[in-house]
């Protein structure tokens, strides 16, 4: 297994010379075809990313081999990464591209330091199979955690935003006015639901209708909270009832959800603290325990 280092090295090299000139060396007819379209083209258009909009670049390698890893259905991981908060159209080819990146430059890493080289050869091939395996699925934990984390922002600020939509609307505001202010007043305390309320002001602003932008608000989230507050707002603009009401009736519920879960939540930590208590009062029992049964072994041994 002597030549398993430097045959891990070789191709990475390999690849990423290969990569390289996909990126940087265009071919012949692509360079005429380019010339000749260079007049009927926009002047902000030359400087182009290599991730997108570029089809020569990383984006469209990244984009097969996350076909063929997805089997051609990306649908299920732009959904995780847009409940993420990654909207952009180059987040699927960013996303294979650090995993592939991870899964074969770490391995490649470890497998060069020296302390590496003193392990048997058998010790040495699982070592880096399972480095391999354990980064090509940590950014998938990471996207999980990250999807997590932005749906409960959402849902632990969305019942202090229903409160100011409801004194806003009293005030006199429209629907959009009212996410507009809230989004004004949470940019601080939680930008998340700031730039999500942000988003639906600004399609509207852009000539879609208020209704659809919400239900894209609701899309985007994931979040069962949004669009039952979303369902509320479409039905209240199409049948005409009090906005305001209704405003404030959901507002109430959803403050009572909040603390029922919270509730859950303080009921849950006894449970979980059963384990590392146990733990904890086994590990202190030893340390009391071990010098009198050292002794005892002892003097039975002695005798």
């Amino acid at each position: 297994m002597d030549f398993m280092i430097p045959t891990l090295v070789f191709g990475c090299v390999v690849m990423l010379s290969l990569a390289l000139r996909a990126i940087f060396v265009p071919r012949i007819v692509e360079r005429r075809l380019s010339r000749l379209g260079a007049s009927a083209q926009p002047a902000e258009e030359e400087g182009e990313s290599l991730v997108h909009g570029n089809e020569k670049g990383l984006s469209k390698i990244f984009d097969q081999i996350g076909k063929r890893q997805e089997g051609g259905d990306l649908s299920r991981l732009k959904t995780r990464l847009i409940y993420a908060g990654y909207r952009k159209p180059s987040a699927p080819a960013i996303y294979h591209g650090v995993r592939l990146s991870l899964a074969l430059g770490g391995p490649a890493l470890v497998a060069m330091m020296p302390s590496v080289w003193a392990l048997p050869s058998a010790l040495q091939l699982g070592l880096l199979i399972s480095l391999s395996a354990l980064f090509y699925i940590f950014p998938s934990m990471y996207l999980d955690r990250r999807v997590a984390a932005h749906q409960n922002a959402l849902t632990r600020v969305l019942p202090d935003a229903l409160d100011l939509m409801v004194v806003c609307v009293e005030a006199g505001f429209g629907i959009n006015q009212s996410l507009a202010q809230v989004a004004d007043e949470f940019e601080s305390k939680c930008p998340i639901i700031a730039k999500e309320f942000g988003l639906v002001v600004q399609e509207a602003r852009a000539g879609k209708s208020t209704t659809d932008a919400l239900r894209a608000l609701a899309a985007r989230t994931g979040v069962s909270d949004i669009s039952s507050l979303v369902a509320l707002l479409v039905q209240t603009e199409r049948f005409g009832t009090s906005l305001a009401n209704a405003l404030r009736v959901h507002a109430d519920a959803m403050r009572i959800v909040r603390m029922q879960r919270a509730e859950e939540r303080a009921q849950q930590a006894t449970l979980k603290l059963i384990l590392p208590s146990i733990m904890i009062f086994s590990a202190v029992l030893m340390v009391f325990l071990a010098p009198g049964g050292y002794a005892i072994i002892t003097s039975i041994g002695g005798n």
